[in-house]
């Protein structure tokens, strides 16, 4: 500072002024990169918990799809009926299902990677185009089967999306 003082031939008050100034400007200047810093880093982490919940809701509309077949086809080999409640509700359930995740493959791009979308899409084209089965066991198993493969690679995605290694 006493470079400063010299050179610019400034009076002691003026000294004391420019170190006040200098050290304000230099907290502020460090206060204004820890808020966008932190800034940042509540944004990036909100959005990893949308991601999350979003990958939840669709790998729980999986399982409730597959749980129609699967008790369906307990059904079958065990020889018994559900009441009309019972099939009632299976048959909600897994309308709601199915709508919630045809529902994210034609929104979830905006959230979900490239890769989950594109697993969506599949599902929903091979589900769709399912060919015509012998018998309704045959049908629940294939359709078991394509729900259950794709909610597989969906999972596997969502752990790579989201960073995470497998068990």
């Amino acid at each position: 500072m006493e470079e400063i003082t010299t050179l610019f031939d400034l009076s002691p008050a003026a000294v004391i002024v420019l170190k006040l100034f200098s050290g304000l400007a230099l907290a502020f200047f460090g206060a204004w990169i820890a808020v966008w810093l932190s800034r940042n880093k509540f944004r990036s982490e909100r959005w990893w918990e949308k991601k999350v919940e979003a990958y939840e809701r669709i790998i729980d509309a999986f399982h409730r799809s597959k749980k129609f077949d699967s008790e369906h086809m307990r059904a079958e080999e065990l020889d018994i009926d559900f009441d009309d409640a019972r099939k009632a509700e299976l048959t909600n359930q897994a309308k709601e299902s199915r709508d919630e995740i045809l529902r994210a493959s034609d929104v979830g791009s905006f959230i979900l990677s490239k890769e989950a979308h594109a697993i969506l899409a599949r599902y929903a084209k091979e589900s769709e185009n399912m060919e015509r089965q012998n018998s309704w066991y045959e049908h629940l198993d294939l359709s078991w089967s394509i729900t259950n493969r794709h909610m597989q690679a969906f999972i596997e995605e969502a752990r790579a999306d989201l960073k995470r290694k497998g068990d």
